[in-house]
């Protein structure tokens, strides 16, 4: 198999995540799985256990997490600014950093839970992503209007886990949290971190990436949205924030209706 796929949540808080599970099983190629890293995992319906779907106990596969909430939960403090909670968001890196270590396949995507496939994605989408030459796969915001989002949007990444550099990234990213390295930084989510630990690799290695974004972006009356304004717009939806009470974003709906009227 060439793509694996992974994703966290916390099934008593983010039931929104069992949508994003299903919408995987209908609409991604048959031979990509997705192993979910789900808090509370006991409680999840038998339904939405299925094939191509890998359910793994958070709490049991991922313990360093834990380890790290307990270093520095004198820094809990500072979690009401989204900014500064890394608690919260710590638990994406240990999921990816948990599943580097098993991973089989050449590539291994991260979809945040929040992601809901809505439209069939063929095999040959998934290799437009993705470059021999480069290591991560990203969605950069140096082309969208507003500036003041200074790091990437980091709910869909891909990692090319034969690439020289897989190992050293990682190592890097980990120092940043098993160290508390990331508390030096001017914020401390994963986005921020993801985007120094590229950058610091970038510049010391030579190293290129690749920005999804550069294969085009779809104007929308709110382009600030850039997962919906790239390529991958095209099929998934990325309901951030308050988008989640909502069947689909007010953007991806823009889309679609701007795509409909100019395909007439």
């Amino acid at each position: 198999m060439k793509y694996s796929a992974i994703t966290t949540f916390n099934l008593s808080k983010h039931t929104f995540g069992i949508e994003m599970i299903n919408s995987f099983f209908a609409n991604w190629p048959n031979e990509v799985t997705l192993t979910a890293f789900i808090e509370n995992s006991s409680e999840i319906d038998d339904s939405a256990v299925k094939s191509k779907i890998i359910v793994k106990d958070f709490n049991q596969n991922v313990p360093k997490y834990r380890d790290f909430v307990e270093k520095f939960k004198n820094k809990e403090k500072y979690t009401d600014d989204f900014r500064f909670n890394v608690f919260r968001f710590a638990h994406k890196v240990y999921a990816i950093a948990s599943a580097v270590q098993e991973v089989k396949t050449k590539y291994l995507i991260w979809l945040d839970a929040d992601i809901k496939t809505y439209k069939k994605i063929p095999s040959e989408f998934l290799d437009k992503l993705v470059n021999d030459n480069t290591y991560m796969s990203y969605l950069g915001r140096e082309n969208i209007s507003l500036k003041h989002l200074n790091y990437s949007e980091c709910g869909f990444l891909i990692f090319n886990t034969e690439h020289p550099i897989h190992e050293i990234f990682w190592k890097n990213m980990m120092k940043m949290y098993d160290d508390g390295d990331l508390f030096n930084e001017k914020e401390w989510h994963d986005s921020y971190i993801f985007d120094v630990v590229r950058k610091n690799l970038e510049k010391e290695k030579n190293i290129k990436n690749f920005d999804i974004t550069s294969l085009g972006l779809v104007e929308l009356n709110n382009d600030n949205h850039v997962f919906v304004s790239s390529v991958l717009g095209k099929y998934m939806d990325h309901k951030k924030g308050n988008r989640k009470k909502t069947k689909w974003s007010h953007e991806l709906l823009y889309r679609i209706k701007k795509e409909k009227k100019y395909d007439s």
